[in-house]
């Protein structure tokens, strides 16, 4: 038995071999399609395979990390767009590209697992053949691209200019035409974004020139320009401090703009070009300046009442309040207010906080209880206070006026034509020399003046000053840094004239020099400025004294 058995094994051997060779590859063969059912969407299939990498077998967290990678390094991506002045460059993620990493992990998790049963047999059968490659999920939107494109500014080449209004050379508003820009095609560079493939390492786009008509057309320049010509026809007449004056129509039309707005041209003015325009109309002050008010004794002064420049023309808003007056059809006249000055410097002046300081004081003596003493003092109350500015000149002969009765002056002796005679007014030329020799000390300048014909001994001789109606007149100029305030006083035998600002000038006398002229006594007094930045200045003051009262230089009689 034993031995027919081992013949009947020994004859089928190969058969056995091979049908168990057969049994053990349809078992592994079964296996797997089970293994390949039972892992659908748990990993990925056999033979997959995303940008390079195989995936056979990967977990959905494996795959999504993979697929994150790809994602930051496409999306980083850029792309060129090309413009007359260069290229510029952005990346993908910035034109409307995006990438969809759930949708392309599900597509590789979801490969050969989709279909009915025949479908994922057939393709469970590929996989011992052929690769599987994971489609990539890229979308694009039109409409983020093109905000991106429409925001750069490199895309619009020339910007359109609209029309506007202008002056001709006859003041008459006409139109200036728009013109036309030029700019990328917007729909053309999106067309060529959608089309692009990201994937790809060269990116770029090149667009095409379109023009870009104004917003509003000339027409409507023109229609703006006839209203605004028939608004500001024969000008407006303004009123400021109780003047009228016109202001023309081209002064008006220059100043008048036409602006696009929303699509609409518009009527806008340049207000500093009218507000200028306004204020050369009323160059002069429009209203009068106050000068501070002080207390003096002696060399203490203080400030009772501060002052204010005087007011100027206009207002910061003028320019406007007429522009919309015009435009409104209003026909005025149109009251022009006044403003201060705005000069920081000017208004310090006028508040007397620079009078700190008794620069100069000068006192003559006079006998007691003389109609010529009146006189004196009326002319030393009138001038008494005076605030004298930095450049400003002052006129005694202009700021007393005549001597009349009317204004408190009797009779007293006065010198004309070379003689002491009797006349209103009197004696006031001793007031002059006082305060000529104060202006002197505080180192004033002296734009007229005249000594006496006759010496008297109460003066300094050779410094001193006369004054008459109309002439001599004694004028002074303060060419200090500072305001000056003139401050008078009196006793029944003397006059004093003091002087206070910010000293910053010393002023003294250095030399007196006299010669005969014939008869006569020539008489030179130098004196030395020294100034506070070291600077120093000399300058000269003459006199010319007669013989004797009514004695010319020849000694001739002076004819009456």
């Amino acid at each position: 038995m034993s031995l027919v058995l081992a013949r009947y094994f020994s004859l089928r051997s190969p058969l056995l071999y091979i049908g168990l060779t057969i049994a053990v590859s349809l078992g592994a063969s079964a296996y797997a399609w089970y293994d390949h059912l039972t892992a659908g969407g748990d990993s990925v299939a056999g033979n997959v395979a995303f940008v390079g990498d195989r995936l056979d077998g990967m977990t959905r967290d494996e795959v999504r990390a993979l697929v994150i990678d790809r994602a930051l390094d496409v999306l980083s991506r850029e792309v060129t767009v090309g413009t007359p002045t260069g290229e510029v460059a952005l990346q993908v993620n910035q034109v409307g590209f995006d990438y969809d990493i759930a949708a392309t992990v599900d597509e590789a998790l979801a490969s050969r697992h989709q279909g009915g049963f025949v479908t994922q047999f057939q393709s469970w059968l590929a996989t011992m053949t052929t690769t599987h490659q994971v489609r990539e999920s890229i979308t694009f939107d039109p409409e983020a691209a093109r905000a991106t494109l429409e925001a750069l500014p490199q895309l619009l080449y020339t910007s359109p200019t609209e029309p506007g209004v202008a002056v001709d050379i006859h003041g008459v508003l006409g139109v200036r035409p728009g013109v036309a820009g030029s700019a990328a095609n917007i729909d053309g560079l999106v067309a060529q974004l959608s089309s692009l493939d990201i994937t790809s390492t060269t990116l770029g786009i090149e667009p095409e020139t379109v023009s870009v008509p104004p917003q509003v057309g000339d027409d409507e320049a023109a229609r703006l320009a006839d209203d605004l010509n028939e608004l500001t026809r024969g000008g407006v007449s303004l009123s400021a401090g109780g003047t009228v004056r016109q202001l023309n129509s081209r002064a008006i039309r220059q100043n008048l703009l036409a602006a696009t707005v929303d699509g609409e041209l518009v009527t806008s003015v340049n207000y500093p070009g009218l507000q200028t325009e306004i204020e050369a109309l009323f160059p002069d002050p429009i209203g009068g300046s106050v000068p501070p008010t002080f207390e003096v004794d002696g060399e203490n002064v203080s400030v009772l009442v501060p002052g204010f420049p005087s007011t100027v023309c206009c207002t910061p808003d003028t320019a406007a309040k007429i522009a919309n007056a015009v435009l409104s059809e209003a026909k005025g006249p149109f009251l022009v207010n006044a403003t201060p000055p705005n000069d920081p410097l000017l208004t310090e002046w006028f508040d007397g906080s620079h009078i700190v300081d008794q620069v100069s004081t000068f006192t003559t003596p006079h006998s007691c209880c003389e109609n010529r003493v009146i006189n004196i003092q009326r002319m030393a109350d009138i001038v008494r206070g005076y605030y004298l500015l930095p450049g400003e000149i002052f006129s005694l002969n202009d700021f007393v006026g005549p001597r009349t009765t009317e204004k408190g002056f009797v009779p007293a002796g006065a010198i004309r034509s070379g003689r002491l005679t009797p006349e209103i007014g009197g004696g006031v030329s001793q007031f002059a020399t006082t305060i000529f020799n104060a202006a002197y000390f505080a180192g004033l300048d002296f734009v007229e003046y005249q000594a006496h014909s006759l010496y008297f001994s109460r003066y300094p001789f050779g410094r001193e000053a006369t004054i008459s109606s109309p002439a001599p007149d004694l004028v002074i100029k303060n060419t200090t840094a500072y305001p000056v305030l003139i401050w008078t006083s009196f006793t029944p035998t003397s006059i004093t004239v003091s002087m206070y600002s910010t000293k910053n000038v010393e002023a003294e006398q250095v030399a007196v020099r006299s010669s005969k002229r014939n008869q006569c006594t020539y008489v030179e007094t130098d004196r030395l400025r020294t100034y506070s930045d070291g600077s120093e200045v000399i300058d000269t003051f003459v006199a010319l004294y007669r013989p004797a009262d009514g004695i010319d230089c020849n000694g001739n009689q002076i004819p009456t």
